[in-house]
């Protein structure tokens, strides 16, 4: 039976020989950091360029399916693209660091995990001050309305409560414009 590390590691393997800086976001890192939940795709932050990003897409073993033309685009535009493991239908969102406001900085931050689900070698994720900021923001863009961004939201802030760096978030959620989502998801913590 196959698992999300048998499709992340060959797709870990691609980015690293293409020589891009990455971190793993979005569920499996709010999983990581708060309460577990299923999801059947990861979310990539990674820094492409576009020499970079054609080593990756080369790189990919033939069970993945990506279509260069579109990531490039993608690439260009500063929008995510996906890479599928065709094996089980397993998608990859990769976002493009440079095109989100902390995106570079999430990179430079990354700490590394290990027994995910994704890897038992130790992975670069987002940290946990990050996803709350990105979920947040995704949250807010979303119309606030979405219970599972809201419950990934809390449960890395609860999980979290005593080590986050209250500094960064509040300077960081003025920045995005999430202030009064992130005091509330605080005093709901």
């Amino acid at each position: 039976m196959t698992s999300a590390a048998d499709a992340f590691s060959p797709l870990r393997d691609a980015l690293e020989e293409a020589g891009v800086r990455y971190a793993v976001g979005g569920s499996w890192a709010s999983t990581a950091f708060g309460e577990p939940r299923f999801t059947n795709d990861v979310d990539v932050l990674a820094d492409f360029t576009e020499v970079t990003l054609g080593r990756f897409l080369a790189s990919l073993p033939g069970t993945f399916y990506a279509d260069p033309e579109d990531a490039l685009q993608a690439l260009r535009a500063g929008r995510p693209f996906n890479v599928i493991y065709m094996p089980m239908a397993f998608k990859v969102d990769l976002f493009p660091a440079a095109a989100f406001p902390l995106g570079l900085q999430q990179l430079d931050r990354a700490v590394f995990l290990a027994g995910t689900g994704l890897s038992e070698n130790p992975t670069p994720f987002v940290t946990p001050e990050d996803i709350l900021l990105a979920k947040l923001s995704w949250f807010m863009a979303g119309g606030e309305v979405s219970e599972v961004q809201w419950r990934d939201i809390l449960g890395v802030a609860r999980a979290c409560r005593a080590g986050l760096d209250r500094g960064y978030l509040r300077e960081w959620s003025a920045k995005l414009g999430t202030a009064s989502l992130l005091e509330k998801a605080l005093n709901e913590a």
